[in-house]
């Protein structure tokens, strides 16, 4: 009997994906060159080198929760955002039956794995560097995204989660114990009231649109100048005012980062409330 992927070292992990991302890569018009991984964790990413010299990046969504209608909603909304606006984006690549999106076989998990192959985008994130002046460019691409999202229509078989459950949809598993006493307990709970009181009232006022979700300083990219916006594998439906606190609850306690930010918003919309 094999062993179960979980139970796998990390290398021979990557191994056995690695060949999923080969037969994947088959399905592009491309010839590749070389495959390195980027990133293995939630999903596994590699970037994908051609021998006529252009760079991607394939994601294997491993372990995403992600229905096949919203990767469908998140690939038509990145396709509309780069044919539409200036935003530096993945912008997906489409096989050679013309498809967004594809799957394929992983022999060691059972099952069949998403599989997206994306434009290269080159820089570094802007992680605990950031600067204000940074930050006003997350701020434009924030607004920008909120804009384009108010005018887009999710085509047909396409579909996103709601973002109106202040847990977005992750499950309440907080429970009285050792490290979370009975009265601290009470005051989360009383917080997470006042929360859902003001979300229900935000949504009776306007109508949800598509949002990143995940718009934090390791989301973004800067090279030469400019910013570059990814990883949307969290995008929901939800209100402009939920993706700015996302981003200033990762900037705090740097008040004058997260005031950068609200600035360059501004500089392009006003700010939600």
């Amino acid at each position: 009997m094999s062993t179960p992927f979980a139970q796998l070292s990390r290398p021979a992990q990557v191994a056995r994906l690695r060949a999923s991302a080969q037969a994947a890569l088959q399905a592009y018009p491309l010839e590749v060159r070389r495959l390195r991984l980027l990133n293995h964790g939630f999903n596994t990413t590699f970037r994908v080198d051609t021998t006529s010299g252009e760079r991607y990046a394939l994601r294997l969504n491993v372990n995403s929760r992600r229905s096949p209608a919203q990767l469908a909603a998140e690939v038509a909304w990145l396709a509309a955002l780069a044919r539409d606006t200036d935003l530096q984006l993945p912008v997906p690549q489409p096989r050679r039956d013309g498809a967004l999106l594809g799957e394929v076989w992983n022999e060691a998990l059972g099952h069949a794995l998403p599989a997206t192959l994306f434009s290269w985008l080159p820089g570094r994130d802007l992680g605990e560097q950031a600067t204000p002046r940074q930050l006003r460019e997350v701020g434009r691409a924030a607004a920008l995204l909120h804009r384009h999202a108010q005018g887009f229509t999710l085509p047909a078989g396409a579909a996103l989660q709601s973002l109106r459950d202040p847990l977005m949809g992750m499950g309440d598993h907080l429970r009285p114990g050792p490290l979370l006493p009975e009265d601290a307990l009470a005051v989360v709970q009383a917080v997470r009231t006042q929360v859902d009181a003001v979300l229900a009232r935000l949504y009776a006022a306007q109508a949800p649109r598509p949002l990143h979700a995940d718009l934090h300083l390791w989301n973004v990219k800067w090279h030469r100048g400019r910013l570059s916006v990814f990883d949307f594998d969290d995008s929901g439906l939800g209100l402009p005012v939920q993706d700015l606190t996302i981003s200033a609850y990762y900037l705090r306690p740097k008040a004058e980062l997260e005031a950068a930010l609200l600035d360059g918003y501004a500089a392009v919309a006003p700010c939600p409330m």
